[in-house]
């Protein structure tokens, strides 16, 4: 049959699978992806150590917009809690709420920006007070007190970050795998059936006579019977299977380690 060879045909073109090229790409893109993360790391660093490279003047004037509304939130709740009623919001610094002095104490405390700081800290010193209630102009001065002090804690926290060198993902060993399998089926069936059946039959009788008086002198009868039966069955199974099985296959197993590297700065 003309299937039983068409596996072989297949398996003989395997050289267009491209097995060589298939294993040589996968290393190198491994490699690239090394090369591509080792990279971006440094970036990263080199980005983390620009952002404190300049004065912390410069670093709050330009984060202290990027300061996200729950962080505030999240600090005068904490220096100036509601202890009223819980169904209030969570700070008692709001529009139309008047400080105690020691909450008005306590929010210029934890609002203070350091020396370094330059002419913002003018600006962050005694901006709140228990002598009258908070306005708008006083609710936004608060605000942007704690974002220029939430500034201050981020450049701290990078500085901390620079210190520690290069936070690496490096690759501490390796394992790349390729593997063939070539798959490759073929299969035919054939069957036929014929049934045949076949039957005959034919009869005939015949009688005659000339009377009674005559049947002494005369008389005939006849008689034909035929009869045929022809039965044929045909029955024929045809089955051709072969194959033969391929398959690609690739692994990249790397086990990672993560260390810093220690700068001097």
């Amino acid at each position: 049959m003309a299937f039983s060879n068409s596996p072989v045909a297949e398996a003989a073109k395997i050289d267009e699978i491209g097995f060589p090229e298939f294993t040589a790409k996968l290393i190198t893109d491994t490699f690239d992806a090394l090369v591509s993360a080792n990279m971006r790391q440094t970036e990263a660093y080199i980005e983390l150590v620009q952002s404190v490279a300049g004065t912390l003047e410069d670093f709050i004037n330009n984060t202290s917009d990027d300061i996200s509304g729950e962080e505030l939130l999240q600090f005068l709740s904490l220096v100036a809690p509601n202890d009223s009623d819980s169904s209030d919001p969570q700070t008692k610094v709001r529009v139309g709420q008047t400080l105690s002095a020691d909450e008005a104490g306590a929010l210029n405390d934890a609002v203070a920006l350091p020396a370094e700081a330059g002419g913002l800290v003018s600006g962050n010193a005694n901006v709140a007070d228990d002598t009258t209630a908070i306005d708008e102009t006083k609710f936004k001065a608060i605000l942007d007190a704690v974002a220029r002090r939430l500034s201050v804690n981020r450049f701290t926290l990078l500085k901390e970050m620079v210190k520690q060198g290069i936070l690496r993902l490096v690759v501490e060993n390796g394992l790349i795998e390729t593997r063939l399998t070539f798959s490759a089926y073929a299969s035919s069936f054939y069957q036929k059936n014929a049934d045949s059946y076949q039957r005959t039959n034919y009869t005939r009788k015949s009688r005659g006579g000339t009377g009674r008086i005559l049947s002494l002198f005369g008389n005939y009868s006849s008689r034909t019977s035929r009869s045929s039966v022809s039965v044929r069955t045909t029955k024929e199974t045809h089955r051709d299977i072969s194959g033969s099985r391929v398959q690609i296959f690739g692994m990249v197993r790397i086990n990672f380690k993560t260390d810093y590297l220690p700068l001097n700065v």
